[in-house]
């Protein structure tokens, strides 16, 4: 299909190229009756306005970039919601780009933003390293959402809290044999298990850590395999929402009741743990609040790239469903 000029609508419309540039940048010192007139006359011929180039021109992009770590965790679609709605009515435009859990296409993504000419970076569950993120970022700033980074505008929940909130739960019910289903260590995420291991010290419990994944059918091998062991504890605090119903898996696989025969505690609030069929009890860290939070962030350093980096945290709390109940076994 041949693509409309601005020089062709301005000979279809009776007017200048410069005044069809001002009525598609919606730019001072054009009347409104002849902007919609530009306009109408554009969408009879079929025109479709390159803003991006547009806005390049000028100087500026105008948009945000948007690093999501998995679109299989509706995590991060909250978040995503949370940032739309202060970025939108701001007249930013956000461009997405999808990593995956295991952190392997991170450079590859943020490259991909970084090749948009976003002016800003707003990550959700980088996995790459602080020193590889801003190896990659150079000067372009970052806002990261549920993980602190140094020397970056940063929007957390605070997961010692969340995890603290969670065994505290799970003892308050009489567990003692609480495992906690971990995330691979890696930068930026290791307050959940640091939590963890706090909160079983406080109590005098004995920890169980087991190494898992940020997939849910790797963690429901992973369970499937403990459930066969001497070592089956009576709970399980899992590090996140997607790790949590993997557990939940086995349990079932293995002809037992979660909440009854082995409880199980998540983390996050997604949607799935929030469907009947889950019923999961999990610590919710209020994702569309993250998103917002961290739009308000971009607009500040947008207007003002040399003010000084900000830290802002979001109490989590916990959400109690149909997997927590007493143990039936010591």
């Amino acid at each position: 299909m041949r693509t409309i000029t601005m020089e062709e609508i301005a000979r279809a419309a009776g007017v200048s190229r410069s005044h069809v540039s001002l009525a598609y940048r919606n730019a001072y010192g054009i009347k409104p009756e002849v902007r919609e007139h530009i306009l109408a006359v554009g969408r009879q011929l079929g025109y479709r306005h390159n803003r991006i180039a547009a806005q390049l021109a000028g100087g500026s992009t105008g948009t945000i970039g948007v690093y999501l770590q998995d679109l299989h965790n509706d995590l991060f679609a909250d978040i995503f919601d949370g940032l739309r709605d202060v970025s939108e009515p701001a007249g930013r435009q956000l461009v997405l780009a999808i990593g995956h859990t295991d952190g392997s296409r991170d450079a590859a993504a943020l490259e991909t933003l970084l090749e948009s000419r976003v002016e800003v970076i707003v990550a959700a569950g980088l996995m790459i390293s602080d020193r590889d993120v801003f190896t990659v970022l150079g000067s372009t700033p970052l806002v990261s959402i549920a993980r602190h980074i140094d020397t970056a505008d940063s929007v957390v929940s605070d997961n010692a809290v969340g995890a603290h909130l969670a065994v505290n739960h799970l003892v308050e019910l009489g567990h003692r044999r609480i495992a906690f289903l971990a995330n691979p260590p890696t930068d930026g995420y290791g307050e959940r298990r640091a939590g963890y291991l706090a909160t079983m010290r406080q109590h005098e419990l004995n920890p169980q850590i087991i190494e898992g994944s940020y997939s849910r059918r790797e963690c429901a091998s992973i369970i499937a395999a403990m459930l066969l062991s001497a070592n089956t504890p009576t709970a399980i605090f899992a590090h996140n929402d997607q790790a949590a119903l993997g557990a939940m898996d086995a349990i079932i696989s293995a002809g037992l009741k979660p909440g009854v025969d082995i409880s199980v505690v998540g983390y996050d609030n997604t949607g799935q743990s929030q469907s009947p069929s889950a019923a999961l009890t999990t610590i919710d860290i209020h994702g569309v609040e993250l998103g917002r939070m961290a739009g308000e962030s971009v607009l500040i350093r947008l207007g003002n790239p040399e003010a000084p980096r900000t830290s802002h945290h979001v109490e989590p709390t916990l959400v109690v469903r149909a997997t927590t109940g007493p143990p039936v076994r010591g």
